[in-house]
């Protein structure tokens, strides 16, 4: 297993074992991100997660979902979870996805180097930790983030 770990400035990390777990297939569609940022913005706000973090999270989970769609192939699957750490609560949010990178499968469009590229700087931003695990072909890319 390959565990490269980008951007720890707090030493909090997700626990083995979630106070908490949401998992969801992601399609390899476009659309996924908006999608899954409808669906988990319910989850967290069941869970009570306050609306700042919650902005946050969705904004991580909108950059990996988009990586995995756009790199990785089928199954890609979004894990998130709580795990509490002493007074702090932690949200991981993992996109799994097979490790080939394939051609597209949908029309390309060429975009301006300013309105794509900067999706793992705004992940290194908002989470305290984050980084890629890679196993048995499936590539994990993860980030922890302040939860409250």
């Amino acid at each position: 297993m390959m565990n490269a770990q980008i951007g720890d400035r707090s030493g909090v990390t997700a626990a083995s074992s979630p106070d908490r777990e949401y998992t969801s297939p992601v399609p390899r569609v476009l659309q996924a991100a908006a999608a899954m940022r409808r669906r988990v913005q319910s989850v967290l706000a069941a869970w009570g997660i306050p609306r700042p973090a919650t902005q946050e999270a969705l904004l991580v989970i909108s950059e990996l979902v988009t990586d995995g769609i756009l790199h990785g192939l089928p199954p890609i699957e979004l894990r998130l979870s709580l795990c509490r750490h002493g007074v702090r609560t932690v949200m991981r949010v993992e996109v799994s996805s097979s490790a080939a990178t394939p051609p597209p499968t949908w029309p390309v469009t060429v975009r301006r180097p300013e309105e794509h590229g900067c999706g793992s700087a705004v992940v290194k931003a908002l989470a305290t930790r984050c980084g890629t695990d890679s196993r048995s072909g499936t590539v994990t890319r993860w980030a922890d983030l302040p939860a409250f």
